[in-house]
């Protein structure tokens, strides 16, 4: 049949107007899929005294400063006088209630964080203000309060304490971990909480050695079957360009006794001439502390920290872990501007240190790299599923990076629920000066929550 110029033309303006139509209903859902992520954060605000002056309040790492235990959750900062404030909510609740303490600390440095966990009890525990002194420890007069009593450990090997870590344990028990002496000479010691007789013991005296010439920059995890899993790097001084070498031991009976990877046992302490060295990292790389590790449903390992290749190359997020019997380096996202990493003190490199989430099915893992990225001014988050492919999907989790703040989770929830906790505050911190705070006034500090797809 025989189209006439009036159907013709018809039929442009049709498909043109298909047209249309199609690629804005494209573009809408490109614009859903951009804010898919974003309008799944919510913010929820705890208080806006919080203490601005160093990132004190907000670093990556620490075990832990936001906590759950049933049904409440839990928050520790300091606030704009450097005391320290801890805030309780209801799960199934947005507000907060907050209870200034008698306790205050340096906020000056930003190695006095705060760590809070709760026992099978219901007895939160916190310590605070460490960076190579006497230990600060307080546990909560009656289950779920928010009233502190200062008390007593162990009393020995607790004259320098830094980096304070809890751990809860499925029976109601806890673990703490924390550095007995000086960077670049000092050693881990570790404890254990006996919840049914309220009482601390010692597991470890030295369970990581630096022999007096160097020391171990850790993190650690307990999965879901049970299994510890604890990284490290070596320092040689207290310069971090001295950083060397990723390190991995893990545990089945809650720290007694460690393994290497392959079950071999070691011969504690730990020490540079027994550990195992899962990837070889000189000097002078780049190379941030501490390593972070995770673990998936088969107790399979992860650690991710930055690294360059070359001293002269920009740093890239890496994620070691064991796959088909043997330790491989699957390499993630590089830094698009190359930076320094050199010196003493709290740094502030235009990266934070990362958060690293592993998820697991019967048939594969896949993970999820969260991290503050200066140069695209957001909270980044990137996914990679390795048994699918090698390229990581980065998407913004919030496009603002509250100036020096890095991310540091609430473990409960990512085991419970699958979410992401933090918290969230914009901080200055001083590139290498734990002496001096900078003059800004307090801020808003909330907690960030996702549902992680």
């Amino acid at each position: 049949m025989k189209t006439t110029w009036k159907q013709s033309r018809r039929l442009k303006t049709w498909l043109t107007s298909v047209t249309l139509l199609s690629l804005a209903a494209l573009q809408a859902c490109s614009q859903l899929s951009d804010l898919s992520t974003k309008q799944a954060v919510r913010i929820l605000p705890i208080s806006d005294q919080a203490f601005a002056g160093s990132s004190v309040n907000v670093l990556a790492g620490v075990k832990q400063t936001v906590y759950t235990h049933g049904e409440f959750q839990y928050a520790a900062f300091y606030n704009r006088q450097a005391k320290l404030v801890l805030a309780k909510r209801n799960i199934a609740q947005d507000s907060w209630q907050l209870h200034t303490t008698e306790f205050s600390g340096n906020v000056n440095d930003a190695h006095n964080h705060i760590s809070i966990v709760v026992d099978g009890a219901g007895y939160l525990h916190m310590a605070w203000d460490h960076h190579n002194n006497p230990l600060n420890y307080a546990k909560s007069t009656a289950p779920g309060s928010l009233q502190l009593q200062r008390a007593n450990m162990l009393g020995n090997m607790e004259k320098s304490v830094t980096y304070p870590q809890f751990y809860a344990l499925k029976n109601g028990d806890l673990l703490f971990q924390y550095r007995d002496g000086g960077s670049g000479k000092g050693q881990l010691v570790m404890n254990r909480y006996h919840v049914a007789i309220q009482s601390w013991s010692r597991i470890h005296n030295v369970l990581i050695d630096g022999e007096k010439q160097r020391s171990a920059y850790w993190d650690m995890t307990l999965d879901q079957n049970d299994v510890l899993h604890l990284a490290w790097i070596w320092r040689e001084t207290p310069d971090v360009a001295t950083n060397h070498d990723l390190m991995y031991a893990q545990s089945k009976d809650y720290g007694v006794t460690w393994q290497q990877i392959d079950g071999a046992q070691y011969k504690l302490p730990l020490r540079i001439n027994n550990a195992q060295v899962v990837k070889q990292i000189p000097q002078n790389h780049k190379l941030m502390n501490p390593p972070v590790v995770a673990a998936d449903n088969s107790s399979n390992p992860y650690i991710t920290s930055y690294w360059a290749d070359a001293p002269e190359q920009a740093p890239a997020f890496n994620v070691v872990r064991f796959d088909n019997g043997k330790w491989q380096t699957f390499t993630g996202p590089k830094a698009s501007v190359n930076f320094a990493l050199s010196g003493m003190g709290t740094k502030n490199p235009p990266w934070s240190r990362p958060v690293l989430l592993v998820d697991s099915d019967s048939h594969t893992s896949w993970f999820h790299l969260i991290h503050r990225d200066d140069t695209a001014a957001e909270i980044k988050v990137h996914t990679v599923k390795p048994s699918e492919s090698t390229v990581w999907h980065s998407q913004s989790l919030i496009d603002k990076t509250y100036g020096a703040w890095e991310p540091s989770i609430d473990p409960q929830q990512w085991q419970r629920f699958k979410q992401l906790h933090m918290l969230v505050q914009s901080v200055e911190q001083q590139d290498g000066n734990d002496a001096k705070a900078a003059d800004v006034q307090a801020e808003q500090i909330s907690l960030a929550t996702w549902q992680v797809n």
